[in-house]
């Protein structure tokens, strides 16, 4: 595996240096859409989230389902907190809420595995006000995929709950820090966060610029073509299982009926992909293995699409 590694890190080196003018372009997009889209929404999350957490309220807040919690998926109560959070904000707050719940040990590893299957969750500002108003033109299909998504994330908790444990509830007990010591810690957290998310969405494009250079999905798409899949549908899909927000954008811009737009955009979103993913990961590799993620992200998105694609029939 580190051998593999070693040669794609030094296939990505030889790319750069081939063309830098190219991957210097790359990295300014990424940092452009970092710098005024993803800091600015996700920075104050991450705060007040962290704060919270640190402030051992979250247990109080998340009272009012926790029995609805243990019966339905076999976790804490602590859980309803982290899915409410990932449902309004958005990737990949979710998985930073329960890598700080893990770290803090108000959630075991296979608990917060669990938790994983359904708190990795896109929020309304990306799929209502971007995906559905901004490129589909239609707050409706907003909403039908906001729905189908939040649905969709509930279903996938079932199929990875597991067999019903005791779970011990473990007192939270906060450390004896005045409120500015507490802030300053939480600050420094989600700025060193936000930053890290920052250079992974940079990566994550480099490598979707090498991937598309050398033409690694052509094979598939010839495939999918002699299917009777259009190679313009099915480019933009598998664009979007690299890029959530250029898989959206492309699919947007296809020559194909508003339906088809919303289940493949359904698709696209409760997937994540690869930048999301390895945002994610910076949070849960202590938790979870990049298989297991994927793993639970494809069946997310199954049944997020499945649901989507009954709810637009009805509704579109």
């Amino acid at each position: 595996m580190k051998k593999f590694l070693s040669i794609a890190i030094l296939i990505i080196l030889i790319a750069i240096i081939v063309s830098p003018s190219t991957y210097i372009d790359v990295c300014f997009n990424a940092i452009t859409i970092w710098s005024t889209v993803l800091l600015p929404s996700l920075l104050p999350f991450f705060i007040f989230t962290k704060l919270l957490t640190s402030l051992g309220y979250v247990k109080n807040a998340s009272s009012l389902f926790g029995r609805l919690m243990y019966k339905t998926y076999h976790t804490p109560p602590i859980s309803s907190y982290a899915f409410i959070m990932s449902i309004l904000t958005g990737y990949p707050v979710g998985s930073k809420l329960i890598s700080d719940l893990y770290k803090n040990n108000m959630l075991s590893k296979d608990e917060a595995k669990k938790c994983i299957s359904f708190t990795s969750n896109s929020g309304p500002m990306f799929i209502v006000g971007s995906v559905g108003t901004g490129m589909l033109l239609s707050p409706q299909v907003g909403y039908i995929l906001y729905t189908s998504h939040i649905l969709g994330a509930l279903l996938n908790g079932l199929l990875y709950r597991g067999k019903k444990t005791k779970i011990t509830d473990t007192p939270y007990i906060v450390k004896n820090e005045n409120s500015d010591t507490t802030l300053s810690s939480c600050v420094m957290d989600s700025i060193f966060s936000i930053v890290l998310i920052g250079g992974i969405i940079a990566i994550a494009f480099i490598l979707i610029q090498i991937l598309n250079s050398l033409n690694i999905f052509y094979p598939i798409v010839f495939i999918l073509k002699k299917l009777g899949i259009n190679e313009n549908v099915s480019s933009a899909a598998l664009g979007g299982l690299l890029e959530i927000t250029k898989g959206c954008i492309d699919i947007s811009a296809l020559p194909i009926s508003l339906y088809a737009k919303t289940v493949l955009s359904s698709a696209i979103i409760s997937f994540g992909g690869l930048s999301t993913t390895m945002q994610s990961m910076a949070f849960l590799k202590d938790i979870t293995t990049y298989g297991c993620f994927i793993k639970q992200k494809t069946t997310h998105m199954i049944f997020s699409t499945i649901i989507c694609a009954v709810l637009a029939i009805m509704l579109i």
